[in-house]
């Protein structure tokens, strides 16, 4: 049975608990709103990833659990990723290398870490699709300029 990562941001207080929970540098991030308030950057496992589709290298993948993995020895840093994740979760770090959650194994210490219950991993008893009404990978890659 597959489990599903929640953001919930409007129950977070920017309070970082889950940035220094992240063993992953740059794993997931917490950004202030405009308008007030906290969104929470972090990857949601699409059940049809957009960045696993586009990566040439197989540097992503899925893995038994439904999490999206990155393997950095077969990631060139071409940044595609990046440009088609609809949640903006697939960071670039200020060495080059890329960063996103991995789920920790299936025990995500930033959802243990969230003492607002804005991060919720839970197991879902059926297939959904997180990016419904999103842009297409190809679309995506079209509106960027790079295919």
């Amino acid at each position: 049975m597959k489990y599903l990562l929640h953001v919930l941001a409007e129950r977070c207080t920017g309070c970082m608990d889950c940035v220094e929970a992240c063993p992953i540098e740059d794993g997931i991030r917490v950004i202030p709103l405009p308008a007030g308030g906290w969104d929470v950057v972090v990857c949601r496992h699409c059940s049809s990833a957009p960045c696993v589709e586009v990566c040439d290298f197989g540097a992503l993948g899925v893995s038994g659990d439904g999490a999206v993995i990155l393997n950095p020895a077969l990631c060139t840093s071409c940044k595609v990723c990046i440009a088609v994740c609809p949640f903006g979760a697939v960071f670039l770090r200020p060495s080059g290398t890329m960063a996103k959650c991995d789920l920790c194994s299936g025990s995500p210490k930033c959802v243990g870490a969230c003492r607002e219950g804005a991060l919720i991993y839970e197991r879902v008893k059926q297939k959904r699709i997180l990016i419904k009404g999103k842009p297409s990978v190809a679309e995506l890659l079209e509106l960027k300029g790079l295919r």
